[in-house]
């Protein structure tokens, strides 16, 4: 169990996943702020949606605060997606 260590540390970085599907907003939206919140320096938060509205409403408000945004679709009325908070601006607002 020596590996123990690095398998540790790669898990402190993987995505926060957060699956809202069948949820609609503002739930979506709360939930993401949250994860968003916990989320460290270029960690990812990633969003499984199938409500179009928290698409939009998530990606303004991570627009708003500067992270990094992707959404894929995973198939009919499902996204998800990617947000990853910027190393580059971490005290400038």
């Amino acid at each position: 169990m020596a590996s123990k260590d690095s398998a540790d540390m790669a898990n402190e970085h993987d995505n926060l996943t957060v699956d809202v599907r069948g949820e609609v907003c503002p739930g979506p939206l709360l939930k993401a702020v949250e994860a968003m919140k916990s989320a460290l320096n270029g960690q990812s938060v990633e969003l499984l949606t199938d409500f179009l509205p928290a698409v939009l409403t998530v990606t303004n408000a991570a627009l708003k605060d500067k992270w990094d945004i992707q959404v894929k679709r995973r198939g009919i009325n499902q996204w998800a997606l990617i947000l990853t908070k910027s190393t580059e601006s971490s005290d400038g607002n």
